[in-house]
């Protein structure tokens, strides 16, 4: 994008910090925020103890050792002043599985993979979902974009978002014609497990500086990325727009 191949995209912080790290600077910037707090979780066998992320501490964790999201899950506790727990090096694909067997306790993933991750181990679960206030995804746009643009397109995905939290079946026929793979119901349970991630007392989109810099700080420690100044991850400008909480 930053090249000039697309004009915006939807991507993760860490996809974006992982660029940044590989390619140097880009020019192209954060314009808004669809997930607002992070997603990630200790997913567990439904019929466990674990209820709490301190519950999660010492428990045996299944996941590959090089998984960003097993590093992001163990900064997670860290972040939370927790210790970890220990892993049983498994591969992702394996993981649900492993859980199912009782061979591991939990496995890390974002809490709206609740329904795959069911259905891989063959037996039910459900999250324990670690209290990270830190950015997760969001909108980004091609520095070269005039402001009026940016704006318009994150108007948009705001708005695109609201008419999701209010009509969670109106794209559910989209969805089937372009995956047709995909299982409605899991889609509808996901975007619920999701929603309290997305919409969390902010205006869909809002970005605040002091929370770019705990979210750069964050997963800076988790994966080992340069640190950054805040202004170069955002467009400061889209801030000063952003709703109140």
């Amino acid at each position: 994008m930053a090249a000039g191949g697309s004009d915006f995209c939807l991507t993760s912080v860490v996809h974006y910090l992982t660029a940044r790290a590989q390619s140097g600077p880009l020019a192209a910037r954060f314009a808004s925020v669809v997930v607002q707090s992070s997603p990630i979780a200790g997913i567990v066998a439904a019929d466990s103890r674990l209820f709490q992320p301190a519950d999660l501490s010492g428990r045996r964790l299944g996941g590959p050792a090089d998984s960003r999201l097993v590093a992001e899950y163990q900064a997670g506790l860290r972040h939370l002043g927790l210790a970890p727990s220990v892993l049983v090096p498994t591969d992702y694909g394996a993981a649900p599985g492993a859980l199912g067997r009782g061979e591991v306790d939990v496995v890390a993933d974002f809490v709206d993979l609740v329904p795959r991750t069911r259905r891989q181990a063959g037996v039910d679960v459900r999250a324990v979902p670690l209290p990270l206030d830190v950015y997760s995804s969001g909108l980004v746009a091609a520095d070269r974009l005039p402001d009026d643009l940016v704006q318009r397109m994150a108007s948009a995905v705001a708005t695109a978002l609201q008419r999701q939290r209010h009509d969670p079946l109106g794209g559910l026929a989209e969805l089937g014609r372009r995956y047709p793979g995909s299982d409605p119901d899991e889609a509808l349970e996901g975007w619920a497990l999701a929603e309290p991630n997305i919409f969390t007392g902010v205006e869909p989109g809002t970005m605040e500086h002091s929370r770019w810099e705990a979210t750069l700080a964050f997963l800076t420690d988790a994966h080992g990325f340069p640190p950054l100044e805040p202004d170069t991850v955002y467009r400061p400008e889209m801030a000063a727009v952003a709703g109140p909480r």
